[in-house]
């Protein structure tokens, strides 16, 4: 049944993601541009008061920034909820600290490397548990270790209300913001998208001072996390663990070198439009008496996983989610619709058919403004194409089991490029596949050293002297002409009896957060994070997300 519905039904699915791991400083080598968020001059921090906190835990925000029955303020047309708290509440932001296959990654690491727990804790602190790393930053101590930040509420809050909105724009878009390197400060200024705002409430209850910054709309705060760079030892080159922001950069969406009819934001693609209202009401639920904002931002920040969206509502309890069953639902219904109607396209093209053989083009395209899929490595996606005469299949590549294997492939990880596809041994996945500093392939991210192969789809308007092109350039695509910007296009030719009445061509592009060979390497790892996982994972439903899919008969 589940494969039935992943093959024939209208799924709902992109990517983003979900916070990546980060395992050492970002690479200062990475090139620089100067940005409208440099340009910008920067309000004058306000000196902070004497006991202040530069954090607060996000139901401190939900004072004012929560849905409430008896205001109008943070609620859509239609009455839904459209309060930052409760649409980012069950968003993989929210949760990256609980996140189980994070934790069973990390842990993971630590256990080959034992001798670089700290460094490993405190780097992939810094995207998972902000807060934790930069309160110990700011108060000049060390980073905390994953045990003791799981008892610090406000790590669990993972990605909080009080890390975006107090990052400065100081050094966003450069290099040294890489790896969640964000510029916040013990003052008492917090940030917001809306010019003019009401400062006296917010000072009241929080004893933050509300000012003005555009760079909270900018791409360059999402890329801070979103692009990250390891090293598999200290005198070994940076390894570009993921660069949705780099990839961004190089495409007809970059709004950085001046706004065009193609631009769109990180902001604009992955939170949704709330239209307009007011973004406040009183703590005792009724609405101030506040202005109303044009083109206010849901927190729902969908990104490209709903597998994990679905894996922390069926464990909410043992992994501590406090976001409602529905309002998981909900993302997780947001993240599908999303991927399945804006990520990618299908075409058949050339279809030919001679005495027994049948030859055609599938194309497809990247309809996002970063590499598809993007984000952390273990993403895939593949063409799964099948010729049918009635009810019997003639001819198929890119068959899937219950768990999400590949039929007939024995080594998932070790699949080259193809550009022509004649026998089920032929499969096009769009992957990374990543070696260490010895060449053997790895899923474990402290030891990629390099990329044996990197066939994602370029994001549309790639340019081969675009910014950032040798960092992003693929890897193992050689040879194929029409591998390119935007595209790709792969020719399919299969025997096909000359008697066999019309056939049916169907294609389908497949999409895994985690496949089931990155899945399956953590079970040698004696940790109880990756056995926790590893149970958890066992009970998932595996069939991939359907990102398109076309169909064409051929007499």
């Amino acid at each position: 049944m589940r494969r039935a519905l992943a093959r024939h039904a209208s799924t709902f699915i992109v990517l983003g993601s979900v916070l990546a791991l980060a395992l050492s400083q970002a690479c200062n080598s990475a090139a620089e541009r100067t940005t409208p968020i440099q340009a910008a001059a920067e309000a004058k921090p306000k000196p902070a008061s004497p006991g202040f906190s530069p954090f607060l835990n996000s139901e401190r925000c939900a004072m004012c920034h929560s849905h409430s029955p008896d205001a109008r303020a943070l609620t859509t047309q239609a009455g839904d909820d459209a309060s930052p708290y409760g649409t980012w509440q069950a968003t993989a932001m929210a949760n990256a600290f609980r996140d189980p296959y994070w934790r069973a990654q990390m842990a993971r690491e630590v256990e080959l490397e034992p001798s670089k727990k700290a460094d490993i804790d405190g780097l992939c602190l810094t995207c998972h548990a902000p807060v934790a790393t930069h309160t110990a930053d700011l108060a000049g101590s060390s980073r905390p270790a994953v045990e003791v930040a799981a008892h610090d509420s406000l790590a669990s809050d993972g990605v909080t209300c009080t890390v975006c909105h107090r990052t400065t724009s100081t050094n966003l878009g450069r290099s040294e913001s890489f790896g969640g390197r964000l510029d916040i400060r013990a003052d008492a200024t917090i940030y917001g998208p809306f010019a003019d705002p009401t400062p006296g409430p917010m000072r009241m209850h929080t004893g933050f001072t509300p000012t003005h910054g555009p760079h909270v709309r900018s791409s360059a705060l999402c890329g801070a996390c979103h692009t990250l760079y390891t090293r598999p030892a200290p005198d070994a080159p940076p390894y570009l663990e993921q660069a949705p922001y780099l990839e961004w950069r190089n495409s007809i969406f970059s709004d950085e070198g001046g706004a065009v009819a193609t631009s769109r934001t990180c902001q604009e693609c992955h939170m949704p439009d709330g239209g307009s209202m007011r973004i406040a009401r009183k703590p005792n639920g009724t609405d101030f008496n506040i202005a109303v904002r044009d083109g206010v931002r849901e927190h729902a920040f969908v990104g490209g996983n709903a597998f994990l969206i679905d894996m922390l509502r069926l464990n909410a309890t043992e992994l501590g989610v406090t976001a409602s069953a529905a309002a998981l639902q909900r993302i997780a219904g947001a993240t599908r619709s999303q991927l399945a109607h804006t990520t990618a396209r299908l075409t058949l093209l050339d279809v030919k058919r001679t005495d027994g053989r049948l030859e055609f083009d599938v194309r497809v395209e990247n309809l996002t403004g970063h590499k598809l899929p993007s984000g952390y490595p273990s993403r895939r996606m593949w063409l799964d194409v099948e010729i049918r005469s009635g009810s019997k299949t003639l001819f198929e590549s890119g068959d899937f089991d219950a768990q999400g294997r590949l039929r007939g492939i024995a080594d998932e990880l070790a699949l080259p490029h193809v550009d022509r596809v004649e026998n089920a041994s032929h499969v096009a996945v769009y992957e990374t596949i990543a070696h260490d500093l010895d060449g053997r392939t790895t899923t474990n991210i402290a030891r990629m050293a390099t990329r044996a192969k990197d066939n994602r789809l370029l994001p549309r308007g790639w340019k081969r002297n675009g910014p950032h092109a040798d960092d992003t350039r693929p890897i193992g695509t050689e040879g194929d002409d029409d591998f390119e910007g935007g595209s790709d296009r792969v020719t399919y030719s299969a025997t096909v009896p000359a008697d066999a009445p019309q056939i049916l061509i169907v294609a389908r592009l497949c999409y895994q957060t985690i496949p089931p060979a990155w899945a399956s390497a953590l079970e040698t790892s004696n940790t109880e994070e990756a056995r926790r996982f590893l149970r958890m994972n066992a009970k998932m439903d595996h069939a991939p997300e359907i990102l398109g899919t076309v169909a064409l008969s051929v007499p």
